[in-house]
């Protein structure tokens, strides 16, 4: 093949590969539109690095800088904790005229408990023109860091030493299991959170869950005051059954909470602000993702107008473009040893790969909150692009005119090694998944690559599917002839497959409320049974791990006919 056609082919392919990174990340119309600010937003000024696991607090200056970005967003702001730095915000929320809904901490430290109430007291007393309300404890109850009669004496005190109103704020369900603590307070703080109810709600249904949730506390304690203390929607993690994570639902179930709330007449507190890294350490990734505001500081999404998920998809676009182009020309620079449709395979063949190692790369580095996991997320983007390198160089390789197979001493133990983590992570999501992330990103060079090779090998290449696929001949035989485990092998991985999809309906069954609300298993069975099918996300996984399976399929198989 002569130089100019290759160059040409390889260029087609690399805009197609950029079209399909505008196609995935085109505007998308929400529909909804409220443009005025929220009443209030969580405000916890970390950031990447600032923890108060670690006690790295933000200094004033920050905390007023991050405050001064959200004057004009919002009315009011509500803190969750009266110290580690915060005790500067009501003389702040005064300076720049935002109103604050000011909390104290209570966790299992008595000390620090008895710290954060003082500290409140205090605070509410020296600042009552910003400090309209004050919460004492959130998410006590939930968990389980203090008996109800424990959590009502706090409460007691801070009402008998402040003028504000004084609430308690916790997920909706434990104001009905503990209805004493609804007596004890001046206005009921609940927490409504679709995506993380026992039974996940998708965001098409928010706005009935909503008024659904308020009208239920409502008539549960009339006459009193409600404050939604937390709605949102993360824009980055797992999905939870049909709770799909990603820009556009987050930007449509803000103004879905805008617009009910107006309509309804209800208060509400939107959570939260900024994203807030350290929460991943404790609820996985999409614990840091649910703030209207990144870490860098950028507003995600407007109240208005359609929604791109990834402003910046075109330099990564043409990152990913470039360098499949450059890795086809590398492997192809003897031009005349391909025919035109061995150089196109190729050439889209790089282009797959290059997406592939630039989106998983752009995801590890995005979901990495610490420097170690910046070591992490850099080690597994290495070894994916090693792994790629791997398939490409054999393919192109063994593609060349009169050329036998090529072979890789690491191509079939980078497959194998795949083929165990897809099976120890399908466990570890099955057995305890909640705040696991589908690893559908990560898997996409393993996945795609040696589907793609197999695939050459069989219609190009002219070998029969056994032999195009099985793990020990994809790398021309650099593991034994006959994997003897092949067949264990397959069938792990067949469970593994059908436990992503079971563990939905696991983690639905073990929750408290589902059991309580959900008593008989005749009323139990069908819900089990739709949510293992309703997480879009859960489902590519599945389909993942069976292709994954094929080549151990094809080594059993092909064991079986030498048998």
């Amino acid at each position: 093949m002569r130089l100019v056609p290759l160059v040409a082919f390889v260029a087609f392919c690399a805009l197609a590969n950029l079209a399909g990174w505008w196609w995935f990340n085109r505007p998308v119309p929400v529909g909804l539109t409220f443009d005025e600010p929220f009443p209030s937003v969580s405000f916890a000024p970390f950031r990447r690095g600032q923890s108060p696991i670690s006690g790295d607090y933000p200094p004033p200056a920050q905390i007023e800088e991050d405050l001064k970005s959200l004057v004009g967003v919002t009315k009011g702001i509500r803190t969750y904790t009266s110290r580690e730095g915060l005790d500067v915000v009501p003389a702040l929320a005064a300076k720049h005229g935002i109103e604050l809904t000011h909390s104290a901490w209570l966790g299992q430290k008595p000390e620090i408990n008895a710290q954060e109430v003082q500290a409140l007291i205090a605070a509410a007393n020296a600042h009552p023109d910003s400090i309209k309300r004050v919460i004492v404890g959130n998410e006590v109850l939930l968990r389980q860091d203090l008996p109800v009669d424990r959590l009502i004496a706090h409460i007691r005190e801070v009402k008998s030493k402040v003028k504000q109103p004084v609430s308690y704020a916790d997920v909706w369900a434990f104001y009905l299991r503990y209805p004493q603590v609804a007596e004890e307070v001046d206005f009921i703080t609940i927490h409504i959170l679709p995506y993380w109810e026992d039974e996940p709600i998708g965001v098409e249904g928010a706005a009935e869950h909503i008024v659904k949730i308020y009208r239920l506390i409502q008539a549960k304690f009339p006459g009193k005051p409600i404050l939604i203390g937390e709605a949102g929607w993360p824009t980055k993690g797992r999905n939870r059954g049909p709770a799909a994570v990603n820009m556009e639902n987050a930007a449509f179930f803000v103004r879905t909470l805008a617009k009910v709330s107006k309509e309804n007449g209800f208060d509400y507190n939107v959570v939260e602000a900024f994203d807030q890294p350290w929460k991943a350490k404790l609820e996985g990734t999409v614990g840091a993702f649910w703030g209207v505001v990144d870490t860098h500081r950028a507003v995600k999404f407007s109240m208005s107008g359609p929604v791109v998920a990834n402003p910046h998809w075109a330099i990564q676009g043409a990152g990913a473009a470039l360098l499949g182009a450059l890795a086809a020309l590398a492997l192809m620079r003897r031009a005349a040893n391909f025919t035109p449709v061995r150089a196109l395979i190729v050439a889209v063949l790089a282009q797959i790969l290059a997406a592939a190692v630039v989106w998983q790369g752009l995801n590890a580095w995005t979901i990495a909150y610490s420097p170690l996991q910046d070591v992490w997320a850099a080690a597994r983007i290495i070894m994916h692009c090693i792994f790629a390198g791997i398939i490409l160089r054999v393919a192109a390789a063994s593609l060349e005119e009169g050329a036998p197979l090529a072979s890789s001493h690491w191509g079939g133990r980078f497959a194998v090694f795949y083929g165990v983590c897809v099976w120890a992570i399908c466990m570890l999501i099955f057995f305890n998944g909640r705040y696991r992330d589908i690893p559908n990103l990560e898997f996409l060079v393993p996945c795609l690559g040696l589907t793609a090779w197999g695939l050459i090998r069989l219609f190009v290449l002219g070998l029969k599917w056994p032999e195009a696929f099985a793990i020990s001949r994809l790398f021309a035989g650099e593991l034994p002839a006959r994997v003897k485990a092949a067949k264990e092998a397959t069938i792990a991985l067949l469970i593994a497959a059908a436990s992503a999809p079971l563990s939905e309906s696991l983690a639905l069954y073990l929750g408290e409320d589902f059991q309580s609300m959900h008593p008989d298993w005749s009323q139990q069975a069908p819900l089990l049974a739709e949510i293992a099918f309703a997480n879009g996300e859960m489902l590519v996984w599945m389909a993942m791990v069976l292709v994954m399976t094929i080549p151990y399929w094809a080594e059993w198989r092909l064991g079986k006919g030498r048998g």
